[in-house]
């Protein structure tokens, strides 16, 4: 109602005359009209907004499995949007995930406080190694940051595992995870102006496997111009999980020989915990044998997204890139053991025949595992994130970098230094899964969500308490966030001069 009495009174009308207008309508702010039907969500008391569950696509169900994501139908009456939607199917350690299901295609939607018009959007891409996780998870409650960014907050679900990433020979589509979060976008394309926010200042925003598909974004045709600003937080551009069009049809011929079926007509008529069990995974999610799912090299993701970006085929918009001191610690804390042929083929599959032999004599005299957890952050992540900063700064893209260094207080964290994810407590402002922030840790999370939500209004993250120079390959200049940010050069520089030399892209 505030907005409607600034118009008046702009307009020349004080409120307490009619200036003509014979009937007020008093809109309701928890009813929303979408292109697909009306939906009522809550009101906090600080006039804040949530839209929970609001479906984005139609259900990839039954004779849709394996299909690209479609139009909603229109829903006659007013939906319920005060619960977050399932994630999609997913195994949960040994069990299928209790909260998981094949009608997943939902986000959530909240707005700041006040009446907002024109804000910028941050839609976050979850992570989950592109076979688990969702955008309803609980640390992802967009409430804080869309208040402290004063913009409009979008979480989105997408197919995971073998439902979002099959391939077999003769498919077309077989990255439907990326379908997914495309239809998402073009849901905000569409509907985001009627929460408040403007279409055309939206910020993709992920980390882990939501950064691998922010960065499959900037280079995917079909994700050109839904979005002008990204974010990636622990993420590539170029690695395994992006799978070539052979690697993965003969994976997915792997499914469908182990479920007896010989087309997807077969495949649809099994039970969605039947397929997710059909293969057995990695361990730890990284080291082989073992299926791995992801992006697929197909007509929708045409070449390795760090090709096309050298050959300056990307989005060219402001990109912010980082990653975590200890991003490896995370990802080792199952094992009890590595054993070295094991070391030597993850990092022979992961940086070309060339990697393994100098890379793993860098470390003599560690565990094999010891050097596993120091390859994944400096490989998989560090390295892979300053490449990616040089090719887009050599093409004039505004790249901004950072390395994350602040373990969390909180001590069933803070053994595990500062890890894969610990930063995602800061950019959400929250605590979840019974990790939350210290009164000391509250300052560096509005430092953070600050940074982040002046990236999203206006490509550069640069705020009164955190000046972020750009990113230029010479100075090597990134920020340093911890409790007291800094400005730092040559981070990592012998390790990742090292990694550019042996790594295949």
């Amino acid at each position: 109602m505030r907005f409607v009495l600034a118009i008046l009174i702009l307009a020349g009308c004080h409120p307490s005359s009619s200036c003509g207008v014979k009937n007020i309508v008093h809109v309701d702010p928890s009813t929303i009209a979408l292109d697909s039907g009306s939906i009522h969500g809550t009101v906090a008391a600080d006039g804040s907004r949530a839209f929970l569950g609001i479906p984005f696509a139609t259900p990839p169900v039954g004779a849709r499995r394996w299909m690209p994501p479609a139009a909603v139908e229109r829903w006659p009456a007013v939906r319920e949007a005060t619960a977050r939607g399932h994630a999609c199917v997913q195994l949960d350690g040994d069990t299928m995930r209790a909260d998981s299901d094949e009608d997943c295609l939902t986000l959530q939607v909240w707005t700041p406080p006040g009446d907002g018009f024109g804000l910028p959007v941050m839609v976050w891409i979850p992570g989950g190694a592109f076979i688990e996780g969702g955008g309803g998870l609980g640390l992802y409650d967009g409430a804080k940051l869309a208040a402290r960014a004063h913009a409009i907050v979008v979480t989105l679900n997408y197919r995971v595992g073998a439902f979002g990433f099959l391939a077999l020979p003769g498919q077309p589509h077989p990255s439907l995870g990326l379908l997914d979060q495309q239809a998402a976008l073009r849901w905000v394309h569409r509907n985001i102006a009627a929460f408040g926010g403007d279409p055309m200042v939206v910020t993709i925003f992920g980390e882990s496997a939501g950064a691998w598909s922010v960065c499959a974004h900037l280079v995917m045709p079909g994700s050109r111009w839904l979005f002008s600003r990204a974010i990636m937080e622990s993420g590539a551009c170029a690695d395994p999980l992006y799978f070539d069009r052979a690697t993965a049809d003969a994976q997915g011929r792997a499914l469908t020989a182990a479920l007896d079926c010989t087309d997807l007509a077969c495949l649809r008529g099994k039970s969605a915990e039947a397929v997710l069990r059909a293969l057995p995974g990695r361990r730890g999610y990284i080291l082989p044998p073992g299926a791995w799912w992801g992006p697929v090299i197909d007509d929708d993701l045409p070449a390795q997204p760090l090709e096309l970006l050298r050959a300056g085929k990307g989005a060219n918009v402001p990109l912010l890139i980082g990653w975590n001191r200890d991003e490896g610690t995370l990802h080792t804390i199952r094992f009890s053991k590595v054993e070295p042929g094991e070391l030597a083929q993850f990092v022979g599959e992961g940086w070309g025949a060339r990697a393994p032999e100098p890379m793993i004599a860098n470390h003599a005299g560690a565990t094999p595992k010891d050097t596993l957890t120091d390859l994944i952050t400096d490989g998989a992540f560090a390295c892979e994130a300053r490449r990616v900063a040089r090719v887009l700064t050599a093409q004039h893209v505004p790249v901004f970098a950072y390395e994350w260094t602040h373990p969390l207080d909180d001590p069933q964290a803070h053994h595990l230094g500062a890890t894969h994810s610990v930063e995602l407590w800061f950019v959400f402002g929250h605590g979840d899964m019974g990790v939350e922030l210290s009164a000391a840790e509250h300052p560096l999370a509005d430092i953070v969500m600050d940074a982040w939500g002046a990236f999203a209004r206006r490509g550069d993250p640069k705020t009164p308490a955190l000046p972020w120079p750009a990113y230029d390959a010479g100075k090597d200049e990134l920020v340093v966030l911890d409790t007291t940010p800094s400005v730092a050069a040559h981070v990592k520089a012998d390790s990742c001069d090292r990694w550019d030399a042996v790594s295949a892209h």
